[in-house]
């Protein structure tokens, strides 16, 4: 089982210290039992031989009185590899040479590579590492480390080698030649398809090199105008799952134009070790997937889907996965219907209730579960969130049956919440206060929602702007501050394509301390704008933030509508048309929006906490089409698995169930499936926990009911 199908990094339990370890026992027995497990989580494997289970360590006497341990050859070996399998094989004998019976074989991290019954350890050819090489027989046990080193050449774009060769000298510095996405010090997860890199100007050829640790890799690339790079996926993969959590990848390109080499560029990223969990909810329009809008779904990794076509507008989805809920239909002034939707295990949405006033659950707060939904309250004096009109206080509304739940200690204290929204634990709600000020306040109330009917509490004023607006809150997974959008209007854009801009910050619940976010805003430490296209094409131009309910590699990840540059592929001199307009046109009353308008991702560090930015450069999420105007996602956890069934985290599995190997088919054929929770065992990260202490790896955080690896330093 590869990481990249996982949601969450699991670190494999320590079997034994390395080199030979002798253990106690009462005879020579070594026939032994089934193969038990190296470690306990995932990323562990194991191949039995036949033998027993390990000792607790000591001497090992024999009739003659002799002292024997169990030793593994070769010790620390190291394993080169060049894109293409790689094997080595280990041997394990006795001090003595002689043979110690059936032997088996555990690896602690199956990402470097796998090992056999027969003690043959296998690389795939792309990832880098060391992994803990253990055999046990009988109650004898030993270990050893090997590493594997990658180095990877490809001519993918046959190069002649005097090609080869200047782009391997370098050229001069061209202030002309930069890059252009992604950008400098960005974070990535794995699980992602790889980043198009892309450059300024034109290429004849183009070298790439990236280097993290012990994986080196050497590509190739041919003509290409403007100057792009697809990097091979299984290279991609390999940057990914060799990467540390604080290695920097370096990342250099050099281009050959005119038969004259230019740069190197240089940048690093960093790798988060895990992959982002969930499906992304979003609004499309002139889709060509769908011929027009719709709410489209992407799980990471994957392409767009479709999941409600025709003009369901206005939607929101619970912080579970579990309902939805969206204006039905366009009308005059507003959706013409609404409706909540169950979303199902295999992606699909049944309708739970459909109201004939389009106001009712267009852009509403859902609870976690999708229970219960606060309406967006659209004031008398005429909704500053477009798309809607007429009076309509805010409620607290039963999504399956549309009935006001009658919770009057919130009525009593809010008429109007706009862009309500609550936290992944269901404790807290915030919104734009609108009753306080036509939208510059911004609030937040605590709630139970185990009371009937949910209690709310006094009203929390978290800031107020002197103008412009404040909304489309967000909480971050622990509750603790609210990622929000500032900036003229609710909107993206006016009436008419009329220019709209906004960033997102984030305050502090506790202490209301406002941050600017300026990484993820396109503002480097020094407050320099850092976007390619300088300021006044792409400044201020990041809106509607929504954040994964659970924590990831040690980072929050916010998803963002922006209408900044995409690299040379939309934006000015890209090749998507209409990508140099950035608010699309208005002709005759007909809008159409902009291809600018998509979705990027930012990780936040989790240890947020009065720190100067917790934010980083911000990436283009794959798999949305490229024509289309893309804006609000929700990023939802999947709907959860039952027991049996197949899942890539603790996140993805009922009832506090965890997602272990399991041979649920009987064959002896191990998969990730929703299993029952280990009696007395420690939690890996993604599982449920009560506090830290809980939780199986030293520094990790109880972060909602969860196990989260602390922000890398």
């Amino acid at each position: 089982m590869t990481r990249d199908r996982l949601w969450f990094l699991f670190l494999a339990a320590a079997v034994s210290s390395a080199g030979a370890i002798a253990a106690c026992g009462g005879g020579g027995d070594t026939s032994g039992g089934a193969a038990g497990s190296g470690a306990s989580g995932p990323d562990a494997g194991s191949s039995s031989g036949g033998g027993g289970s390990g000792g607790d360590g000591g001497l090992f006497n024999f009739p003659d009185g002799g002292e024997q341990a169990l030793v593994i050859e070769p010790q620390d070996p190291i394993l080169d590899v060049t894109g293409a399998p790689g094997s080595l094989p280990f041997n394990a004998k006795l001090t003595d040479g002689s043979n110690p019976g059936a032997v088996d074989w555990f690896l602690d991290d199956v990402t470097v590579g796998t090992i056999g019954t027969d003690g043959v350890f296998a690389s795939g050819g792309f990832v880098a590492g060391k992994a803990k090489v253990t055999a046990k027989s009988g109650q004898l046990e030993a270990s050893t480390t090997i590493t594997v080193r990658v180095k990877i050449a490809d001519n993918a774009g046959n190069l002649s080698t005097d090609d080869q060769t200047k782009l391997d000298t370098g050229g001069n510095a061209d202030p002309g030649f930069r890059w252009l996405y992604p950008y400098d010090k960005t974070v990535f997860p794995r699980g992602l398809a790889a980043p198009t890199l892309q450059l300024a100007g034109n290429a004849d050829a183009v070298l790439v090199k990236i280097n993290v640790g012990d994986f080196e890799y050497k590509g190739y690339f041919g003509a290409s105008a403007p100057a792009r790079v697809d990097l091979p996926a299984a290279v991609w993969k390999g940057v990914t799952q060799s990467a540390g959590p604080s290695d920097m990848v370096s990342v250099t390109a050099t281009k050959l134009a005119g038969g004259a080499a230019t740069g190197p560029v240089t940048q690093s990223w960093r790798i988060a070790q895990g992959s982002l969990s969930g499906i992304v909810y979003y609004n499309t329009y002139v889709s060509k997937l769908a011929n027009g809008g719709a709410v489209m779904r992407i799980k990471p990794g994957s392409n767009a889907e479709v999941l409600l076509g025709g003009c369901n507008v206005c939607h929101s989805v619970s912080a579970n996965g579990n309902v939805l809920a969206a204006g039905v239909s366009w009308g005059d002034g507003n959706p013409l219907d609404s409706a909540t939707y169950d979303l199902s295990q295999d992606g699909t949405a049944s309708q739970r209730y459909l109201d004939t006033d389009g106001r009712k659950f267009s852009f509403g707060g859902l609870t976690p579960d999708g229970t219960y939904m606060i309406t967006n309250g659209i004031p008398a004096s005429g909704s500053p969130v477009r798309g809607l009109a007429g009076d309509y206080p805010s409620r607290l509304l039963d999504t399956k049956t549309g009935a006001d739940v009658g919770a009057s200690s919130f009525t009593s204290a809010v008429k109007y919440a706009l862009t309500p929204t609550f936290s992944p634990d269901g404790k807290h709600v915030a919104f734009t206060w609108y009753d306080a000020s036509p939208g510059r306040t911004l609030a937040m109330m605590d709630v139970d929602l185990a009371q009937s009917p949910p209690a709310f509490s006094a009203i929390n004023e978290l800031l107020t702007v002197p103008s412009g607006i404040v909304g489309w809150p967000s909480f971050t997974p622990d509750g603790g501050a609210v990622l929000y959008h500032a900036g003229d209007r609710f909107d993206t854009a006016g009436g008419g394509a009329t220019p709209s801009y906004a960033e997102v910050l984030l305050v502090e619940t506790a202490t209301k301390a406002v941050n600017k976010l300026a990484a993820l805003n396109g503002y480097d430490a020094n407050g320099q704008f850092y976007l390619p296209f300088g300021d006044a094409e792409e400044a201020r131009l990041n809106y509607e933030p929504t954040i994964l309910p659970v924590a990831v590699g040690g980072y929050y990840w916010v998803f963002f509508t922006s209408r900044r540059v995409y690299g040379n592929t939309i934006g000015p001199g890209g090749t998507v048309p209409e990508g140099d307009n950035k608010w699309g046109t208005y002709v005759n009353g007909a809008e159409t929006p902009s291809p600018r308008k998509k979705l990027w991702v930012a990780a936040i560090d989790i240890d947020y906490q009065g720190k100067p930015d917790p934010s980083h450069p911000a990436f283009y999420l794959p798999g949305q089409e490229l024509e289309a105007g893309n804006m609000r996602a929700f990023a939802a956890l999947e709907p959860c698995k039952d027991l049996n069934q197949p899942c890539e985290s603790a996140a993805s599995c009922c009832n506090g169930n965890v997602c272990r190997p399991a041979d649920v088919n009987g064959d002896g054929t191990k998969e990730l499936v929703c299993v029952p929770p280990p009696v007395n065992e420690c939690a890996q990260e993604g599982e449920s926990c009560e506090t830290a202490a809980n939780c199986c790896t030293p520094g990790s955080l109880c972060i909602n009911n969860r196990c989260a690896a602390p922000t890398p330093k």
